[in-house]
């Protein structure tokens, strides 16, 4: 494991109407933090809960922010890059305060501080090459020598991609996608070994940074299930089932929107050479029913990729080429959330890749 730290430049300043939106974030994230210290649920994983006082109030708000590349399926030998930093000083306090870069291990439950730095420069951190060990939430945060700013905590779930045969499975069962409407009900489940009886579904919610399980799990013959509707459109949630000797299923992310387009893909990634279907959704005002009868433009990482005269695509007989994120667009509602689509090649083509590679060539 090795750290860099790159000095970053400071967003210019402010205008008022800025200020008055983030105050207004600022409320509305006290809000919903509240909201969820008071709810009474399922136990949680020994993970930051962000609460914030009612009775308290802040002179001024700082914003941090976090971005992870690769962002999607990071495998094991990958390497990660973390950058933590500030976007939002309303005080012009950054220069007083130190950012912390903390990690909670999925396995132990431990907390640790990977770095801390002057929030003005802000954190490049670099992990790798990436294990399941280094699996877990990273949070982005201020130090706590501020008490009368308050600082705006940015979680980020890192999950290490699975054996692509794994013994479970997590998939949504309820629909074929993984976008939801706000307030739109799905079920999510798990197919399991024989030993399901003690297996549990958990949640990770990125607004609040918390791991809970599932409330209302049903559990039947090799299967668990749960039944959630979609919340905070702040948020993505990524669900997986465990087992107490620590088996987990791959990990499955969840987005919920309060826009009116939603995109279907894959929820899970696919094997290369499928056809995959993708459709565009809109959702009616008033009725709450989902359409697909429009023109529509599908993008691939921010690129248009297709024009349709229909709500749907196929993508032919899928290679590592096609994986990436997509989305679509509504030609009056504009754009959809974005979804990762995953392609993998199949277990016997890598055993015969294995077999060529070591097997020596003949001698004449």
């Amino acid at each position: 494991m090795r750290i860099q730290v790159r000095k970053m430049k400071p967003p210019p300043a402010s205008g008022l109407l800025f200020k008055l939106v983030m105050v207004s974030m600022v409320c509305i994230f006290s809000a919903i933090c509240l909201c969820y210290s008071v709810i009474p649920g399922s136990p949680t994983h020994d993970v930051e809960r962000r609460q914030i006082n009612p009775t308290r109030t802040y002179s001024v708000a700082i914003g941090t922010q976090m971005k992870v590349l690769p962002s999607w399926y990071i495998r094991e030998g990958d390497t990660v890059e973390i950058n933590c930093f500030t976007n939002h000083d309303l005080g012009n306090n950054r220069g007083k305060m130190d950012l912390q870069l903390v990690w909670t291990s999925l396995d132990t439950k431990t907390k640790k501080v990977l770095m801390s730095q002057r929030a003005s420069i802000g954190i490049f951190y670099v992990l790798g090459p990436v294990t399941h060990e280094h699996q877990g939430l990273y949070t982005c945060r201020g130090d706590g020598s501020l008490p009368d700013v308050y600082v705006l905590t940015w979680h980020y779930f890192i999950w290490v991609a699975a054996d692509p045969s794994p013994t479970a499975s997590i998939d949504v069962i309820s629909h074929n996608r993984s976008q939801f409407a706000n307030r739109e009900e799905f079920t999510i489940g798990c197919q399991l070994p024989n030993d399901n009886n003690q297996w549990k579904m958990m949640r990770f919610d990125s607004w609040v940074g918390t791991i809970t399980e599932c409330p209302n799990q049903v559990t039947s013959d090799r299967s668990l299930s749960c039944t959630s509707r979609s919340a905070s459109p702040w948020s993505d949630n990524l669900y997986w089932c465990e087992s107490p000797a620590g088996h987990r299923t791959n990990a499955l992310n969840v987005t919920p929107t309060d826009m009116l387009v939603v995109l279907e893909t894959p929820t899970v990634p696919v094997w290369e050479g499928d056809n995959v279907t993708l459709r565009c959704l809109y959702r009616n005002r008033t009725t709450k029913k989902f359409t697909t009868k429009f023109r529509m433009v599908f993008y691939k990482d921010d690129r248009q990729k297709f024009v349709t005269n229909g709500a749907s695509v196929t993508l032919p007989t899928v290679t590592k080429a096609d994986e990436g994120l997509y989305k679509c667009r509504h030609p009056k509602e504009g754009l959809s959330p974005t979804s990762w689509i995953g392609v993998k090649a199949h277990p016997d083509v890598d055993q015969k890749s294995d077999v060529l590679h070591q097997t020596p060539a003949p001698t004449l």
